[in-house]
């Protein structure tokens, strides 16, 4: 089994991609076993113009500013260590997304994994948390001292692979996803951002982060009726989508979310179309998981 982690620049220039800035992984025999080998590479990148605020803060981001690897040639080296192995894990579903999605752009050929297993997923599920765990949190459950840095793509590989011995072996198979050919395109999006997408942060946790005013908060773009979300709903723990509709009006109010090295977290939301396509997005994520905000907190009333 591999367990990987990425470290990646999120831009929105020529593609909308997370850019690789370093690969981490580890070989383990079974989950919980000994690491058997390790690989870590840093890439220089190449494709978005600058660093976003998050990857600014990546405690080895200068080692990828200055590595004389690209991303082709770190691949090709990842490949030629992963050999026969064909099982991926992660914490969460979208590293070895974004890991095949920056393969596809530069035309590189390579077998996708028989599967992939969501540690994350399987983790929350075995000590019965309601949402997604940063890896920090479950190292500090588990007891594991904390001596190296977290946010650095091989010492994050190796504390998911020491968690996963407290992982329960059937929850493992439970957690387990195949990737698509469909899964790996990145996307190429407009020249410009789009004009209603806005940045909020940073926030102390996740639910902070989803309850805040400023990510419910939404305007119809067809009346400009101001809206609150009430529920969100999301596949893999980074994009949320939630239904909105005043009157005869629909849109679907999008969120995504990025956790910052220094553990807190960032929102960028926008507004999409009731189409056919993105109400498929929406339904998948109902159908996967679903979070309720936390109310509005009444305004104190002033002491005269």
């Amino acid at each position: 089994m591999i367990v990987l982690d990425l470290e990646f620049n999120s831009g929105w220039y020529s593609v909308n991609m997370e850019e690789i800035l370093q690969i981490g992984a580890v070989k383990i025999d079974y989950p919980g076993g000994p690491i058997k080998s390790a690989f870590n590479a840093y890439i220089r990148p190449s494709v978005h113009k600058r660093l976003s605020p998050i990857a600014r803060l990546l405690p080895e981001v200068q080692s990828s500013m200055d590595s004389p690897l690209d991303f082709r040639q770190a691949f090709a080296l990842f490949l030629d260590w992963v050999g026969d192995e064909r099982v991926c894990a992660e914490w969460g579903r979208n590293d070895v997304r974004v890991l095949f999605k920056n393969a596809c752009y530069w035309g590189l050929e390579a077998k996708l994994p028989d599967y992939c297993v969501d540690l994350q997923t399987a983790f929350g599920r075995t000590v019965d948390a309601k949402n997604g765990l940063p890896l920090s949190r479950a190292v500090e459950y588990c007891g594991i001292p904390d001596s190296f840095v977290f946010h650095d793509a091989l010492n994050d590989a190796m504390y998911t692979a020491l968690v996963t011995r407290y992982i329960d072996e059937g929850t493992l198979k439970d957690c387990a996803f195949a990737l698509t050919e469909r899964d790996i395109h990145p996307v190429i999006p407009p020249k410009q951002p789009k004009k209603n997408q806005t940045r909020s942060g940073p926030f102390d946790s996740r639910k902070q982060a989803l309850s805040s005013r400023s990510s419910r908060r939404v305007a119809c773009p067809e009346c400009g009726t101001v809206l609150c979300v009430n529920e969100w709903a999301t596949q893999d723990g980074t994009v949320f989508y939630a239904r909105c509709s005043c009157g005869g009006h629909k849109f679907i109010r999008r969120l995504r979310m990025m956790e910052a090295p220094d553990g807190r977290f960032w929102t960028y939301t926008d507004t999409i179309s009731w189409s056919s396509d993105n109400v498929k997005l929406l339904s998948a994520a109902q159908n996967y998981a679903r979070h309720t905000c936390a109310p509005d907190k009444p305004p104190r009333r002033r002491r005269r």
